[in-house]
């Protein structure tokens, strides 16, 4: 038995075939995907079931489609080396025949911009106090990659949680004093003290803190391996633990933490991968077609 199969992977509609038994590897094209970038891939075809994708050996949830399709959601890291992935796809059919097909893509290398600044030495030293508590906030936040809600909460297209200017772009490389630091996971949002922040999708608040880098943060976990942080807010709207649906209100921009001024530190995490956030909103929605992943963005 065989089933007609397509893969839709960074806007690229492929036609493959898969059967029960396959002897190689299934003929796709390749597309490109730039680092930090978001791209979907769907699946279509007949008594599809089970459909799950592997890539460097985590686990791509694939989410059913209103029409019958498969899709699933990869994020690539902002410092994933360039060069040719495969993502592999299982399934079944109705009679619990098993399939396997491969799809290929190439990630590119993204130019990030770069600052220069000095500071005082004393920016960068901490007591033993505090420095035991930024490493156990790290900890914290590290943790939340590790604990994966299969369930997808998320549906149709993303909003932003504040409209905004960009200040600080995604992926800015920042040289202290000579030494260079840690690339920048997300985006910064310039916004006046106590501008209204919204949920971009469906999802359940799953860290609510007051940390000494990023200040009153809040996560949300969007399911499926997606999650949104918001930081250095002025104050929470939402408790710990309760499920938020699309555009409500969730917290006010402020300038808690480490900073130098009101703003909103927007970023976003998908299978672990650090993703350009506004890569989210490109996504067209149920059981999409692609995503972002553009070069400029």
């Amino acid at each position: 038995m065989k089933s007609s199969v397509a893969f839709f992977c960074a806007f690229l509609i492929v036609p493959v075939s898969l059967a029960a038994e396959l002897p190689g590897v299934v003929r796709i094209r390749a597309s490109d995907i730039f680092q930090g970038g978001v791209a979907a891939i769907r699946v279509d075809g007949e008594d599809l079931v089970g459909v799950r994708g592997l890539l460097h050996d985590r686990e791509i949830p694939f989410f059913p489609g209103h029409d019958g399709s498969y899709f699933a959601l990869v994020g690539i890291d902002l410092e994933e080396q360039h060069g040719p992935r495969e993502i592999r796809i299982q399934g079944q059919d109705n009679a619990g025949k098993s399939w396997e097909g491969r799809a290929t893509f190439n990630v590119k290398k993204r130019s990030f911009p770069q600052e220069k600044i000095s500071v005082s030495t004393e920016f960068d030293r901490f007591d033993e106090a505090t420095r035991k508590r930024i490493e156990q906030e790290q900890e914290q936040m590290v943790h939340l990659w590790t604990v994966t809600s299969q369930k997808r909460l998320w549906e149709e297209r993303f909003l932003p949680p504040v409209a905004a200017v960009i200040t600080s772009p995604f992926g800015l490389r920042r040289i202290v004093n000579g030494l260079p630091r840690a690339p920048h996971g997300g985006v910064d949002l310039k916004a006046p003290l106590g501008t209204q922040v919204v949920a971009p999708n469906h999802g359940r608040v799953i860290l609510r803190d007051d940390f000494f880098f990023s200040g009153k943060s809040l996560v949300l976990d969007h399911g499926g391996g997606l999650y949104t942080m918001y930081f250095h807010l002025q104050d929470f709207a939402v408790e710990k633990g309760i499920q938020v649906r699309k555009g409500d209100l969730i917290g006010w921009t402020g300038m808690t933490g480490r900073v130098t001024g009101p703003h909103l530190h927007w970023g976003a995490r998908l299978n672990g991968a650090r993703v350009d956030p506004f890569g989210l909103l490109e996504i067209p929605g149920e059981s999409p077609v692609a995503g972002g992943g553009k070069e400029g963005q």
